[in-house]
């Protein structure tokens, strides 16, 4: 059980190593109240090399995954991966290739044989969808502001640089979203941390880690504030130096649309690759291209009462079904603009047979200009009545110290 748990292969307890592993676990307790073997003069150290692998929380974390039931044999997704070979993937597909499904295979099967995986991405909730996967960011420590000479703020003597040093495998979702400078300070940073221990990654692409990227230029690129067309592709991750050392797999069947849908699905395509019928103004110029010719199939018909034809394409029978929890996350409007967002709020909430009550948010606590004397009214009553002061019983809370409170 401590060799899966330390990930120790070797710990056989024979008498030297059941000692060594006495001397953790009495270390381990120890730290735990605030202090040390050190602390007692004439008592035995456990082996520092052991001691630090265990302590490495941020490993063992990425080692703690139930092996056995994520192992999953699909040996032909892994026969480009040369393990004795680091090289640059980039897999490309629209939504619904099965792009996700292929990283968790990966992830499993690598971490069922032992392997160190990293999964990161670019947005917060593609990272939900990968097990164990955190933001770029937060995982590799990426500065805010990005130069062509940043690195990640992550000092070789580290648990982070250890882990990294363990890693078999970084796979990145969503990689047309992030700024190419973001994959080029993780280059920067893995070459400078893996030329420690082999002078020749400071030559290969991050550090000689293998590396798989995942996305579809085909939807967001990376945000500049205020530029041009030309300034979003240049900071596209196709624009970096690292882009030639990509080998590219491109996945083309989307496995998550229905048939009836598929018609749909290709028109989208052809949108994205430019090959849509569009409509060609005369005496008009346009920057972006030509005005695109959306089918009469893909299109609501038209009627005088726009609200009430798009709510009942969404949402038929809203009136009947609004409390069935079931009904409304299966059903979303995707609006253009927040104003159109809040005309058709504001048409189905209508609908529903009941007053309107509207629930604001706050995240932080501010004083309002009140009267030295009304203090209390800057704190809600169940706020008031949680404190605890110690020889007070919390009854006598609203009894005494309160009571002004509790008569406003």
């Amino acid at each position: 059980m401590k060799q899966r748990e330390f990930n120790f292969p070797g710990f056989i307890l024979q008498d030297q190593q059941l000692q060594e592993y006495t001397l953790i676990e009495i270390e381990r307790l120890l730290k735990e109240n605030g202090k040390s073997l050190a602390d007692f003069a004439g008592m035995p150290k456990p082996n520092p090399s052991v001691l630090k692998e265990i302590s490495n929380t941020v490993l063992r974390q990425e080692l703690n995954y139930d092996t056995e039931k994520e192992a999953i044999e699909h040996e032909s997704l892994f026969s480009t991966m040369n393990e004795d070979q680091k090289t640059l993937f980039f897999v490309y597909g629209g939504g619904g290739t099965g792009k996700t499904f292929l990283y968790r295979t990966i992830i499993a099967k690598l971490r069922s044989v032992g392997k160190v995986v990293i999964p990161v991405a670019s947005a917060g909730i593609a990272a939900l969808l990968l097990p164990g996967g955190r933001t770029d960011h937060s995982r590799f420590k990426l500065p805010i502001n990005l130069t062509d000479q940043t690195v990640c703020e992550i000092t070789p003597s580290s648990m982070l640089a250890s882990l990294l040093s363990k890693t078999d495998l970084i796979i990145w979702d969503e990689p047309p979203m992030a700024h190419r400078q973001a994959f080029e300070t993780l280059d920067r940073t893995l070459r400078d941390l893996q030329s420690l221990q082999d002078p020749s990654a400071a030559n290969k692409p991050f550090g000689g880690k293998t590396v798989v990227l995942g996305g579809d230029f085909g939807q967001i690129l990376p945000v500049i504030p205020l530029g041009s067309r030309q300034d979003i592709v240049k900071a596209s991750i196709s624009k970096s130096y690292l882009w030639p050392f990509a080998e590219v797999y491109t996945l083309t069947i989307n496995m998550r649309l229905r048939q009836a849908d598929k018609d749909f699905a290709e028109w989208i395509l052809k949108v994205g690759n430019g090959t849509a019928p569009t409509v060609r103004t005369e005496g008009r110029s346009h920057e972006d291209g030509e005005p695109v010719i959306i089918g009469d199939e893909f299109m609501l018909p038209r009627s005088d009462h726009l609200h009430k034809s798009i709510s009942d394409a969404a949402y038929p029978d809203f009136v009947k079904n609004y409390l069935n929890r079931t009904y409304l996350p299966e059903r979303a409007i995707l609006a253009p603009t927040n104003a159109s967002a809040h005309e058709i709020n504001s048409y189905l909430l209508s609908k529903v047979p009941s007053l309107e009550r509207e629930f604001l948010s706050s995240d932080s606590v501010a004083f309002e200009s009140t009267p030295e004397d009304d203090w209390t009214n800057n704190y809600t009553q169940e706020y008031l009545y949680s404190l605890e002061f110690p020889g007070l019983p919390p009854h006598k809370l609203s009894e005494g110290w309160f009571s002004s409170y509790d008569a406003a």
